[in-house]
């Protein structure tokens, strides 16, 4: 299939300041499970070595985990979604501050509250090799390109923290007078908890059970592609029996009620043009790992 038409000559490439982000424990209730019980787990903010996408959200033990490093804006407060936040998108180069490429943006978390509960953070996927020799507080680069990306034939539908170039490696074709897309699992609306309410590029929306997943029965992946069936993120991210939304898998589960595994919105319209399609096969983490490992990565100098 031709590549769909789209406006991405039109659209800014802007470099971003921002920074790795520390490692955090948040004492409100996030940190109480269903049980009552305190936990205090890995997975905000940090380096995360050996987690990737396309590996099993399930299959650490932590709190939100998200691949590689997470990396926050250089100036704002945590709960505060800045420029990095709000122009990054899925598939953006990031540099390290001398400018070598250390790694591609893979998801988002927040939404919950902003500027109030933290953190606002972006997930970079990164070889090992290069995860081992960066530190929390490093000042990194987002080369954010794809805000404002529109598909010029398929204007009915709303695209968000998506770059040109995931939005060519995304499993998606015409058929008749609708765009369908490949994904792995889709949900109910009802399944969808913390992140409603928020701007799409915020964050993302989270699942709050997964017993409900149509298609796949098995775990979801770092990366992989889900729909929200009677979502609309248009705007910010409500309920609306007649749209869907797509977007791929950015954090893992948490112990805490109400919470679970992160959904970055990616695509969002009326389901009359908008047709998600389960094809379990598809494995877009582990696709979109290769992807972003195909880079030619420059090792940063330890203590740079």
């Amino acid at each position: 299939m031709n590549r769909l038409r789209d406006n991405r000559t039109q659209i800014v490439r802007t470099a971003v300041a921002g920074r790795i982000a520390p490692v955090r424990f948040h004492t409100e209730t996030l940190n109480i499970d269903r049980n009552g019980r305190l936990t205090l787990l890995p997975g905000s903010g940090g380096i995360n070595l050996d987690v990737h996408c396309g590996d099993p959200v399930d299959q650490w033990l932590a709190d939100h985990l998200m691949v590689g490093a997470s990396i926050e804006d250089a100036e704002s407060l945590p709960a505060s979604p800045g420029a990095l936040h709000l122009l990054a998108c899925l598939g953006n180069t990031v540099r390290d501050a001398a400018g070598r490429t250390i790694g591609v943006v893979a998801g988002k978390r927040g939404g919950l509250a902003p500027d109030f509960f933290p953190p606002n953070l972006v997930a970079v996927e990164m070889p090992d090799t290069v995860a081992e020799l960066l530190k929390p507080s490093d000042r990194v680069v987002v080369e954010a390109y794809g805000r404002g990306l529109v598909l010029t034939d398929r204007t009915e539908l709303v695209l968000a923290n998506l770059s040109p170039s995931l939005l060519d490696a995304m499993p998606l074709r015409e058929e008749r007078d609708r765009l369908v897309v490949d994904v792995t699992a889709i949900l109910p609306a009802r399944v969808a908890g913390a992140g409603l309410g928020s701007d799409r590029w915020i964050g993302d929306l989270e699942i709050t059970e997964m017993e409900p997943l149509i298609g796949n029965t098995a775990s979801l992946h770092f990366g992989d592609l889900v729909a929200f069936d009677g979502i609309d993120a248009r705007t910010n991210r409500f309920f609306n029996p007649e749209c869907v939304a797509i977007g791929a898998v950015a954090h893992g589960p948490s112990p805490a009620p109400g919470h679970g595994v992160g959904v970055t919105i990616l695509m969002t319209g009326p389901r009359s043009v908008l047709q998600p399609q389960i094809d379990s096969s598809s494995g877009f983490g582990a696709a979109f790992r290769r992807l972003t490992h195909s880079i030619a990565f420059a090792t940063p100098d330890n203590g740079h």
